[in-house]
């Protein structure tokens, strides 16, 4: 066999014309419900070659070569009909009877035909696979570039975020918008993880930032229940659902409000102490017209808005225990005087250092938004 190349055409060719030699067949014929390829013998409109084609092509569960036209022909069953061919057949014109150690050499052809067309399929598959890999590289790639952009930047508010996705492609979503003095922002999580989750969320970054235009800095419940209206038949139909913490926040007054669907962590950082947010309004997906309700804080410098996924707390490390959201709270005040950028690196550095080497069962996300001195 002549392994050089695995292009199907000519290697069959090949192994079909040394087969013919190896068996002094006239004839070698590959069929599947018709005529394939054939190499010597009589034209293939030949009644010999027709009479074998009708028993070439008649179903049986015998692999073994069997003998027709009385002995001038072989059928022989491929056991790799993976790729639509049944059979190979062996036709002597004017030679004579074929004989046991005939049929031995006809075995041989056979058993080398289906290591041909193995191999064939296999790198086909491996060329499939290799084709889909990239276009889900080029697609996550895509999916992610929702977070190229830096983050916003508006007197008397830091803001810190960062996402790592635990796979190529990630479900966890961030989005910023200044719409005049008030920062919008939204952190959320798709059930999901891979490419179908990535998908949504680029979905659901565009629905927050038409959310984020037009509503009032008051209202994010009616933003998060704008979002959830367009979301939900996309939702419904790939069956998924998402958690959704959205805000908007006006340095010049402090006044933060605040809408949680189903996320978490979501927690607030007053004078050195840390809160929940709890949910208000079930995820978006699972009512067609979800409602919940605003809640607003007034922050004052220092004080920190600290918005995560939940690959942060249940960030296992090598003997199965979680982080746990008792010590995420915990990091979120260590460092009470720092910027958001130096304590958004304080929290992910200790959830690496937990897991000393376990690799992420799920994205992680964090987002800080941190009040400064700086508006007048």
């Amino acid at each position: 066999m002549n392994l050089s190349t695995l292009g199907m055409s000519e290697a069959l060719h090949d192994l079909l014309d040394q087969a013919r030699v190896l068996t002094a067949s006239d004839l070698v014929v590959m069929v599947d419900d018709r005529l394939v390829h054939t190499t010597g013998g009589p034209p293939s409109d030949s009644d010999e070659l027709t009479e074998v084609i009708r028993e070439a092509t008649t179903s049986t569960d015998d692999l073994e070569p069997r003998l027709v036209g009385q002995g001038k022909a072989v059928i022989a069953p491929l056991n790799d009909q993976s790729g639509g061919i049944r059979a190979l057949a062996f036709v002597r014109t004017n030679g004579p009877v074929y004989t046991t150690g005939d049929l031995r050499l006809v075995k041989a052809a056979v058993a080398a035909a289906d290591m041909r067309f193995t191999l064939t399929r296999l790198h086909l598959l491996e060329i499939k696979r290799a084709t889909f890999e990239r276009e889900h590289q080029v697609a996550s790639s895509l999916a992610q570039a929702v977070f190229s952009q830096p983050a916003p930047t508006l007197a008397g508010v830091e803001v810190f975020a960062h996402t790592e996705p635990a796979s190529l492609a990630g479900g966890d979503f961030f989005a910023f918008a200044v719409v005049g003095d008030v920062l919008w922002f939204t952190v959320g999580d798709v059930a999901g993880k891979g490419l179908p989750a990535a998908m949504v969320m680029t979905r659901a970054v565009s629905a927050a930032r038409v959310a984020f235009l037009t509503h009032d800095a008051d209202d994010p419940a009616g933003a998060m229940r704008a979002m959830g209206i367009e979301l939900y038949d996309y939702l419904e139909d790939v069956g998924l659902f998402i958690t959704v913490a959205l805000g908007a926040y006006r340095p010049s007054t402090g006044a933060l409000h605040v809408c949680n669907a189903g996320h978490s962590p979501v927690m607030l950082v007053l004078g050195g102490i840390t809160q929940l947010i709890p949910a208000s309004m079930p995820p978006l997906g699972v009512l067609p017209e979800p409602r919940g309700r605003t809640v607003r804080f007034d922050l004052r410098p220092n004080d920190a808005l600290v918005l995560g996924s939940d690959g942060l707390a249940e960030q296992e490390n090598a003997h199965g225990v979680m982080l746990g959201y008792d010590r995420l709270t915990e990091l979120c005040v260590e460092l009470p005087q720092e910027s958001a950028e130096r304590l958004g690196h304080h929290i992910l550095d200790a959830v690496k250092k937990h897991a000393d080497g376990t690799p992420p069962s799920d994205d992680r996300t964090l987002v800080i938004l941190r009040a400064v001195e700086g508006v007048s």
